[in-house]
């Protein structure tokens, strides 16, 4: 029976060029086993019954390098932005705690308002977030912003209760613990946001 044999082709894989390496019979394509070995950059061993391949070159699909990115431009804007607003709020809490004048109708709506604004900053913050560095610098924010709720409630239950000297002693205010992990946790975001990449504090969680 006549064979339809049509002239060799290149072979080409991932960029290596093999000329003549492609023979079409009857329109079916033909490799020879040691030209796609070569081409491949692979070792070929002989077996009873099976010729093996071995790829010797490194397969960077198979094993990707993990890379943390740092926290991208949009995110860290974000992020800035966000610790802005807690400072006003933050900054609202110790006004009300130094003026040590009761609450009234007046002192949780402020405050609460300043609650929502850092909260709407908050869910900024989150959609802009994109790298994994910038989801872990989030869960930062997220500690902080919980501290200061927390602060918050704590204030105004103080306030409300009229304890004189904890209300009119503005070094009371300054000694709470919670407070100062509030302050230290701000200035290691800040830092982390300018710098643009990613890291931890205890302060912060």
């Amino acid at each position: 029976m006549a064979q339809n044999v049509t002239p060799a082709k290149a072979l080409v894989v991932n960029g290596r060029t093999a000329d003549g390496a492609v023979v079409q019979i009857n329109g079916h394509s033909y490799v020879e086993v040691e030209t796609l070995a070569q081409i491949l950059g692979a070792a070929m061993r002989l077996e009873s019954g099976r010729v093996v391949l071995t790829s010797t070159a490194s397969d960077s699909s198979a094993k990707p390098e993990h890379v943390a990115p740092g926290l991208s431009k949009v995110f860290a804007k974000a992020g800035i932005s966000q610790l802005a607003e807690m400072r006003e709020w933050k900054g609202a809490i110790s006004s009300a705690l130094r003026s040590g004048v009761a609450g009234g109708t007046w002192l949780a709506p402020l405050l609460r308002e300043h609650r929502v604004r850092a909260e709407a900053s908050l869910g900024q913050a989150s959609v802009a977030a994109t790298t994994d560095s910038d989801r872990l610098a989030l869960q930062l924010l997220n500690g902080e912003f919980t501290n200061l709720g927390q602060w918050d409630s704590n204030a105004q239950a103080l306030i409300l209760s009229l304890n004189a000297e904890q209300n009119l002693n503005p070094a009371a205010a300054q000694n709470d613990p919670l407070l100062a992990k509030i302050s230290e946790c701000g200035s290691f975001l800040n830092a982390m946001l300018v710098g643009g990449e990613f890291a931890d504090s205890a302060s912060c969680h």
